[in-house]
């Protein structure tokens, strides 16, 4: 199944569906809205995920070739790393960068989420 997301237009909920048995998301009483990556219009330089592999066992994600901010009303929320068997999350704080182990799974791609401007999504080689 490929990896989704859907976000709630009146709460902000983020939810990552694992499963797909045909029903709808609902959150607050509404069906929430599917994201796309990069279909908002934003700097492309603050919001790309920039992948670097540290060592076979490691990789390094910053958000943006250029620094993500990172403030209350603006800021990255978590990074997922789509694998070939599953994935991982990392909530972010304070910097727009995390680390995955992938010594037992490929990495595939990497999204992150801005709390303004959505889902955005880099491939990995």
């Amino acid at each position: 199944m490929a990896t989704k997301f859907y976000v709630c237009k009146h709460c902000g909920n983020v939810v990552h569906k694992c499963v797909d048995s045909g029903v709808a998301v609902v959150c607050c009483g509404e069906k929430m809205e599917e994201l796309v990556a990069g279909t908002v219009d934003a700097s492309r330089e603050k919001h790309i995920p920039v992948v670097t592999k540290l060592n076979d066992c490691r990789i390094k994600v910053e958000v943006g070739s250029v620094a993500h901010p990172m403030l209350p009303e603006h800021h990255i929320a978590f990074v997922y790393l789509e694998t070939e068997h599953g994935g991982q999350r990392v909530d972010l704080t304070d910097k727009p960068e995390c680390e995955f182990c992938v010594c037992a799974d490929k990495p595939v791609a990497v999204y992150e989420y801005c709390n303004l401007h959505g889902l955005w999504k880099a491939d990995v080689e």
